[in-house]
């Protein structure tokens, strides 16, 4: 698709900088939220850190749309700096200067750190849950979430050793540990993927992810683990575009190990080399990732851990951020429940498979568009289908977003932090309560960016070839 424009080029080349201004302001907006949340002003944080994520949101896309065509002639008359140089500073710039935020939008970091005590200390944070009595004293020290305190851990080995490498500085310096390997892993991704954007003549989608406020702010504000995740999806689209079988299949064993869900790219991956006959390609990546999770697995349970943990459990006892699953919960009994969810994601993987099997790509550009999509719906089926859906929880998506826009996936990624809302009574009163408003509004966007062709082709196109 050719997206043409009519827009004065020295207007897009201000606005283009107009946007990378207001994008910077709204990330730096965290340092008056932090401070707002020290002074007890905890009341509001979920609002504002909801019009954070929107306005960060809004100037993203702006960026995006006026991105500067270097080769105009307009723009090298002016002397402009290189745009894509420019962006990628910036957003490693400002990845940085979040070091020092404390985690005001979650407290998945004390459970992280906690969990990484134990296993430090020869304690199997599998097998242990926080309020054993053997732990209190350690308890006391480190003050994990209370709500969590009933559970055993469910995080996966490379992540109980990163956790365990960032305890191992002390209750004193371990967050900022923590915080500096999240910071890395997140600069790491935005290099590596603006290197494949590069290769893949998208430099223009650059700003989807050096300026996308999921990947920054729940790196820099919540220091999540899925930074880590979206670091692993982006490895494997880079393995998948050099045609490295083995280094693929390591990087989605490497990718589950930190978190479960990379490991739903092998299913894509394998299945359109499968149909190409390219056979070579499709078991070789299959046995390296079997071999890469035997070998972490197996190191696990040799050095006495059991890394099985709570993750059942978590999808029995929470309930958030989930539009789909919210309404067939309120809607079926729990026979029916499970018996149509088990339907939808079939369904969902029979698609998916039908598309790569009828694929007529050849190329290996077309081909890897195709996977490229294949992949997001690959990874968005179990996130959709889940009962919890944080929003750092769509940080891999950001990633696959931003090598191949969809509609849809935009709208998701953009309007998951509505459910940030949460945060005003939660943090003042300790009352979870999320409203129903963030999941209507996230369903009617998604429908909509789904079923309105105008808004498909002419605001947010799914393959543009350069006219800006």
């Amino acid at each position: 698709m050719i997206v043409t424009t009519d827009i004065n080029p020295q207007y897009r080349i201000r606005v283009f900088y107009i946007s990378l201004l207001g994008f910077s302001l709204s990330i730096l907006a965290s340092f008056w939220i932090d401070s707002s949340f020290i002074a007890q002003a905890s009341s509001v944080v979920g609002t504002a850190t909801v019009i954070q994520f929107l306005v960060a949101g809004f100037f993203m896309l702006l960026a995006w749309k006026t991105y500067p065509r270097t080769e105009s002639a307009e723009f090298k008359t002016n002397s402009q700096p290189n745009p894509f140089l420019f962006i990628l500073l910036l957003g490693i710039f400002l990845r940085i200067l979040l070091i020092p935020i404390d985690s005001y939008t979650s407290n998945d970091t004390t459970r992280y750190l906690f969990d990484g005590k134990l296993a430090y200390e020869g304690i199997d944070p599998y097998q242990t849950a926080h309020d054993a009595a053997e732990l209190q004293v350690l308890k006391q020290q480190w003050a994990p979430p209370e709500e969590h305190a009933k559970y055993v851990t469910l995080y996966p080995p490379l992540a109980l050793a990163l956790f365990a490498l960032s305890a191992s500085d002390g209750i004193e310096y371990a967050p900022l540990t923590w915080k500096l390997i999240v910071t890395f892993f997140s600069i790491l991704t935005l290099l590596l993927a603006a290197s494949l954007l590069r290769a893949l003549k998208r430099k223009h989608y650059l700003p989807l992810i050096a300026l996308s406020p999921l990947l920054i702010l729940e790196a820099g504000v919540g220091a999540h683990l899925d930074t880590l995740s979206a670091f692993s999806v982006t490895l494997i689209a880079y393995c998948l575009w050099m045609k490295k079988p083995t280094l693929l299949g390591i990087s989605i064993a490497i990718g589950t190990a930190i978190k479960l869900l990379p490991l739903a790219l092998l299913m894509p991956i394998f299945l359109l080399a499968f149909f190409k006959r390219k056979f070579a390609f499709a078991f070789i990546t299959a046995f390296s990732t079997l071999f890469g999770l035997i070998l972490i697995y197996g190191s696990t349970f040799a050095l006495g851990f059991k890394p099985i943990g709570s993750i059942g459990i978590f999808f029995q006892k929470w309930r958030f951020g989930s539009p789909v699953f919210s309404f067939l919960e309120n809607n079926l009994s729990n026979p029916a429940l499970l018996i149509v969810l088990a339907i939808l994601f079939i369904s969902g993987l029979v698609a998916i498979s039908t598309y790569l099997y009828c694929s007529k790509a050849e190329s290996h550009n077309e081909q890897y568009d195709k996977l490229l999509s294949a992949m997001q719906y690959v990874m968005a089926l179990p996130l959709i289908l889940s009962p919890v859906i944080f929003s750092w929880y769509l940080m891999p998506l950001a990633v696959l977003a931003a090598l191949q826009p969809k509609p849809w996936l935009l709208a998701w990624i953009l309007l998951a932090p509505l459910s940030y809302e949460v945060l005003n009574q939660f943090l003042c009163c300790s009352v979870w309560q999320p409203a129903l408003w963030p999941l209507v509004t996230l369903a009617t966007a998604i429908i909509f960016a789904l079923l309105s062709p105008i808004f498909s082709k002419h605001i947010m196109p799914t393959n543009i070839k350069r006219s800006f």
